[in-house]
Order: C-alpha cells, then sequence, then structure tokens
C-alpha cells in the first residue's frame, strides 16, 4: 500500500460508515468523470463529432438500446458464451492446476504446452477455431476457454503447490487414504486462490469474446460492434460498447459482492 492509500484509509476511518461510502464512491468515479468531461470539450472540437461522438450522445444511445430491447438479444447471446466458456475454464481449470501441483507426471505433461500458449494472443486463434468449429457459438466458447484457462490453472497450482504441510500430515495421521486428499484437503486450502483465479479471468472472458464475435460470429455484441462500425453510425458502436463494458463491470462487481458475503471464511 503506497502513502497516498494509507493517508487516504487513515482519514476514512474517521468518517462514519455511511457518509464512507459517500466518499469512496466519488473518489472511485472522479477518473470516469474527468475523462467523460475531457470526451465532451474534445468531441467537435479536437476531433470530428461524427468520427468520435461525445458521451452524452452515446450514453443516450446506450440507454436507448437497452430500454428498448434491441440490443438485449445480442448481449443475452454473447452472456450465455462467456458463462459456458468460462465455467469450463473453472472446471479444467481447477482439476489441472491441482493435479500438476500434485502430481509429477501431470505437471511433466501439461507444463510446456501451458508455457507454449500463455503467451499467443487468443485472437490469433479464431481463424484455427473457425477452420474447426464454423462461424458461431462454439468458436465463441473455445476461445473464451482457452483466454479464461491459465489464471485460473495458474493460481490453482500455485496454491495447491503451498498447502500447509501440516493440514496434508494430519489427514494422512486421521487415516485419510492419499487418493482422497487432493478433494478433501488440497482443494478446500486452495479455495481462496482459485476465487481470485476466477475474479481475474471474469474481464479476460468479456475481452476474448468480443474478439472472437468481431471475427468469428453474427450474433453478439462484438458483431453488433462490427457492423455499426462498417456502416459508419459510430454513436451506435461506442453506445454497444458501453454497454459491454457496463455488463463487465456488473459481473466483476456482483462477483466480488458474492465472494465477500458467500464465503466468508477467506
Amino acid at each position: 500500500m503506497s502513502y497516498a492509500d494509507f493517508r487516504l484509509e487513515t482519514v476514512a476511518e474517521t468518517i462514519p460508515n455511511p457518509l464512507r461510502r459517500i466518499v469512496r464512491f466519488v473518489f472511485e468515479w472522479i477518473p470516469i468523470a474527468i475523462v467523460a468531461g475531457l470526451w465532451e470539450l474534445a468531441s467537435g472540437t479536437v476531433v470530428s463529432s461524427e468520427i468520435l461522438p461525445p458521451p452524452s450522445a452515446v450514453f443516450a444511445v446506450s440507454w436507448e438500446l437497452l430500454v428498448s430491447g434491441r440490443i438485449l438479444p445480442h448481449l443475452q447471446v454473447s452472456l450465455y458464451r462467456i458463462g459456458v466458456g468460462l465455467g469450463l475454464s473453472i472446471v479444467v481449470g481447477v482439476a489441472l492446476g491441482v493435479g500438476m501441483a500434485r502430481v509429477k507426471p501431470i505437471e511433466n505433461f501439461f507444463e510446456v504446452f501451458l508455457a507454449l500458449i500463455y503467451p499467443v494472443p487468443k485472437a490469433a486463434l479464431v481463424p484455427l477455431a473457425i477452420l474447426w468449429l464454423g462461424v458461431g457459438t462454439e468458436t465463441a466458447i473455445l476461445i473464451v476457454f482457452l483466454a479464461c484457462l491459465l489464471p485460473i490453472v495458474l493460481n490453482s497450482y500455485n496454491a495447491a503447490r503451498n498447502v500447509d504441510r501440516n493440514l496434508l500430515w494430519s489427514a494422512r495421521m486421521m487415516g485419510m487414504p492419499t487418493w482422497k486428499l487432493p478433494i478433501k484437503v488440497v482443494v478446500p486450502a486452495t479455495i481462496p486462490s482459485i476465487l481470485t483465479g476466477i475474479r481475474q479471468a471474469i474481464p479476460i472472458a468479456f475481452i476474448a469474446l468480443v474478439s472472437a464475435e468481431l471475427i468469428a460470429s453474427n450474433r453478439g455484441v462484438g458483431f453488433e460492434i462490427l457492423r455499426h462500425g462498417q456502416i459508419g453510425n459510430y454513436t451506435s458502436m461506442f453506445a454497444v460498447l458501453v454497454v459491454i463494458s457496463g455488463t463487465a463491470f456488473v459481473a466483476v462487481r456482483g462477483y466480488e459482492w458474492l465472494e465477500r458475503r458467500v464465503v466468508t471464511w477467506t
């Protein structure tokens, strides 16, 4: 924590709880307000408003897209693809991360493979995914799955490698078979790190999804961004960007809220 963060936390502790929430909310949104203000000033002066529409117009169109429901079918398709891809990455990533940490042959088998695909931009795999699966939902799910897999694997692997040896020793002394240790001891001990990996994967899932839908889809928010950009409707293009950004923000904050209340012991 920096000195400025420490001072902010110290000052916040002296403020009553209701007012503290308001102060924190204001500090969180001041940068957004500044950027929006500069954007509004630049549109039509520094840059043509046809190329860079003002945020007032963009937010108005975003609201209209939501209220009219025109964006909702595309948003529903995109959220389904994210849900399936992220869900698969959680199941496979946790199993693979824990397995690599506890079983040396599994680590030897997958280590080089993960090291090779880690630096590859997942959008670069879209043409190959199209060749395999065609244009549509399956390709988007595959790209989301691959993009979200690595942070979950790495967090699960590092946590499982560092499980307290006393926990494993105690479990063995109480007669637990070795094959049950990963399920009964290792996985519960790694839950905080697994949850952190999922939190990191959520925004990555939105990035990967839009990248895939820009290239390999005829539905979804990425397709809508591309479609509006191709016809020069830049206000609607930015509006769809605002909608998907807001959705990702709500998803991350909602996950954090749920994590704090459901898994309180972490």
